[in-house]
């Protein structure tokens, strides 16, 4: 079995459970939109992939997964989750199953407004929660709610743009703020549905914070709520907690689960005032504090990975041990710088012969292995096309490419070299390329790209149909030919 985890960033802990649980029968794989990240180390493969709001990001997923036979694909980012939720059909007609929540139950997740309403509406304690800063003001001046109140983005994650405020300046001000952070982080996307009502104030509950990771197998049938109570914060995620025996939040969670219908982990954070239990916020996915249920025994990766074999699951699996306390250490891991890329032409004859020779052995078949030779070749193209490399800085080269643009009839340019140093592969310096070729192809004049590409070059196929590209005839028995129109930006 292999799983793709998505967004997977930091959470090098999450790929290394699914690891211990596959073992040697099957591999994790992961993908971020950024190279530089630090759980990439621990998998066994990784990917760099668009931003989740690029038009093209579900349909590189879905090659991916056909290239690698994925069986599941885990998300790890609230941004992430109704993209993937819109989309799971499309993955299961290629045999990939996507553990999301319904589209429904994400979005009431991710939208803390739609929260609020919606578990105040089906009678869960709440806090007094205000979208509209006039509204927030008047109930402060008449004592409904009193200060201080907590200013935070409507949708977001990880205590971002999240204040605090003690008097009626600090809630402007603070407001005021956290309308033009969400204007400068990815926060921006989702609330430019209704940025003027992007803005939550809400009473700050003053008790003990618990966290309650609440299961339900893939079917969303629920299991059970190991609940924790959280002793340290940092960054608006679990630093330091202990798990607990609590009867009211087990049956908080039980509760949460009935009218959520979630699949796998729904992450929650109660406040408990008075014998009151409060629920804040709730993330569908794992949240940062798993780890600690973890540590005490529960193991919802090996749960997940029966579910999706239709084994069942022992009750062992996913019980935990009371007062089991954790806390997570912070230790330096070492990535790949990523590059600074030049591109430029190579216009000399010489040069570009050096180059090919470097870089036609990254192919396979290698061009001496089709019996091209390769002085000959250099200087074709250099004659009637166009040779691109990229280079790290000055020095260390990372790409080429050699392409023809003289085909003044069908004004098409035509692929015949690509090849990327395997050191920098993952580091879109393939794309980059490609960009640049283009760009000079309509320089030159050109209309259209052509290129061949071997049918078993799966990842070829995938990251030229990224590029826009598509088959539109068979070259050979073993190759297809895939075509582009090109356009002006």
């Amino acid at each position: 079995m292999n799983i793709l985890f998505t967004s997977v960033g930091r959470r090098s802990y999450l790929v290394q459970y699914f690891k211990e649980t596959l073992g040697d029968s099957g591999e994790v794989h992961v993908a971020n939109s950024s190279s530089v990240s630090p759980a990439f180390l621990v998998a066994d493969k990784s990917v760099v992939t668009p931003l989740i709001y690029d038009s093209e990001y579900i349909s590189f997923l879905l090659e991916y997964c056909k290239s690698n036979h994925i069986d599941a694909v885990i998300s790890l980012f609230d941004i992430d989750l109704p993209i993937l939720a819109k989309n799971k059909e499309r993955f299961e007609e290629i045999g990939t199953t996507v553990i999301v929540s319904d589209y429904e139950t994400i979005e009431i997740c991710n939208d803390k407004w739609k929260t609020f309403c919606y578990l105040k509406e089906k009678g869960f304690d709440v806090p007094v929660t205000f979208i509209s800063l006039d509204d927030a003001i008047s109930s402060l001046h008449n004592g409904c709610v009193s200060y201080p109140v907590m200013v935070k983005p409507r949708w977001g994650m990880g205590s971002i743009a999240v204040f605090e405020a003690e008097n009626e300046e600090e809630l402007r001000i603070f407001y005021a703020k956290t309308k033009r952070n969400i204007q400068n982080t990815y926060l921006k996307y989702e609330s430019a549905v209704d940025i003027e009502k992007s803005i939550l104030i809400q009473e700050k509950l003053k008790g003990q914070e618990y966290g309650l990771d609440v299961i339900d197998d893939l079917n969303c049938n629920y299991v059970t709520t190991i609940a924790k109570m959280k002793y340290a914060m940092r960054s608006g995620e679990t630093d330091c907690a202990v798990t607990v025996d609590k009867p009211e939040l087990k049956r908080l969670g039980e509760k949460l689960s009935c009218v959520m219908h979630h699949r796998a982990n729904l992450d929650v954070d109660v406040f408990v005032v008075e014998d009151k239990c409060y629920v804040l916020e709730m993330n569908a996915r794992f949240g940062g504090g798993y780890p600690f249920s973890h540590m005490a025994g529960v193991n919802l990766p090996l749960a997940i990975v029966k579910w999706l074999n239709n084994e069942s699951v022992e009750k062992s699996v996913l019980t935990e041990r009371v007062n089991i306390m954790g806390q997570k250490d912070i230790q330096m891991v070492r990535l790949q710088i990523e590059p600074q890329m030049n591109i430029g032409e190579i216009l000399d004859a010489d040069e570009a012969e050096r180059q090919f020779l470097y870089f036609e052995k990254f192919l396979s078949p290698t061009l001496l292995e089709r019996g091209i030779d390769i002085k000959s070749y250099a200087q074709k193209i250099c004659s009637h096309g166009a040779i691109l490399s990229c280079k790290n800085g000055i020095e260390n080269p990372m790409g080429l490419l050699g392409m023809y643009v003289n085909d003044k009839d069908a004004y098409t340019a035509y692929l015949s070299f690509l090849s990327v140093d395997p050191n920098f592969r993952g580091l879109h310096v393939g794309k980059e390329m490609m960009k640049q070729a283009e760009k000079l192809a309509l320089e030159n004049g050109m209309r259209n790209f052509k290129l061949e590409v071997r049918k078993s070059n799966i990842n070829g196929i995938a990251f030229y149909k990224y590029m826009g590209y598509e088959v539109i005839e068979e070259a050979t028995k073993d190759s297809y030919y895939m075509w582009k129109e090109l356009k002006e930006n």
